[in-house]
């Protein structure tokens, strides 16, 4: 029996094979791994002791139908000219390289293809993971994969031309949230008495409220927007400084980051 391959336990990988183990959508016996630096396994190895660690990738490969390339978008292209051979007509390679395009990968491996990009809420079984299936990924196994995603947060088909400006919402967000939320709690530490610890346990217990509302109250931003700041209040004199300065710096990060995706994306097709 055919077992789920894992190429690769960086950080992405690593946050994408333990969600699907400690959600239960799979079992340690129907995986096997194999990775340049084998130390990174042992603590997998030791909380798993059924999973299979394989000596190479091509072992990896020819034992998997499903088989997940968790590799940096630079080793990309080296991996799959190395397995491209062992590969056989069942083989669903997914990949989580944003910028890496199909069409880049279906020129070295001419079969059934899917781009994925969790985000690193997936580590806690919450986010979004952007999905995209070529045309040779029959429903039933786009919807397999589609499942397994599922397990660790939601998630989202959608058409590759959307993954640039998805990746920022879904995958990139977490970072500019955090920076959001960090210069905030810095700002009202030195306008007050409070440390800077005191004021981030305020700032995220407050996030956490707030996403628990708009997410299981239903409320939806205009409505809590509207919830808080009453007419004339000190909530609606702060609004209007955030509709004041906010769009603007939207715009301009995401100008920013499309022109990286799109910098990235001809850099590697020249390398395709």
């Amino acid at each position: 029996m055919k077992k789920i391959g894992f190429i690769g336990y960086g950080s992405m990988g690593k946050v994408i094979l333990d969600g699907f183990l400690l959600s239960g959508i799979i079992k340690p016996y129907e995986v096997i791994i194999s990775t340049r630096t084998g130390s990174k396994l042992d603590h997998l190895k030791k909380e798993y002791p059924e999973i299979e660690i394989a000596q190479n990738n091509t072992v990896t490969t020819m034992k998997s139908d499903l088989l997940f390339l968790m590799v940096g978008t630079s080793d990309v292209k080296k991996v799959l000219v190395e397995i491209n051979e062992f590969t056989s007509k069942n083989t669903h390679i997914v990949y989580i390289s944003v910028a890496l395009t199909i069409e880049n990968v279906n020129r070295i491996f001419k079969g059934k293809i899917s781009k994925v990009m969790p985000s690193l809420t997936s580590k806690v079984l919450e986010g979004v993971t952007l999905i995209c299936h070529n045309s040779a990924v029959t429903k039933t196994e786009g919807e397999y994969l589609n499942s397994l995603f599922n397990s660790i947060g939601i998630f989202k088909v959608i058409d590759e031309q959307d993954f640039d400006v998805g990746a920022d919402i879904t995958s990139c967000s977490p970072a500019f949230i955090a920076q959001i939320f960090m210069e905030f709690a810095k700002t009202a530490s030195m306008n007050s008495g409070f440390s800077i610890e005191e004021t981030e346990e305020m700032v995220i217990k407050t996030l956490y409220g707030t996403s628990k509302l708009l997410s299981d109250g239903n409320m939806g931003f205009d409505n809590l927007i509207s919830s808080v700041a009453t007419k004339g209040g000190i909530t609606e004199e702060g609004l209007k400084v955030l509709d004041e300065e906010i769009p603007a710096t939207f715009n301009k990060l995401f100008n920013t980051t499309i022109k990286k995706h799109d910098t990235i994306k001809n850099e590697l097709k020249e390398h395709y």
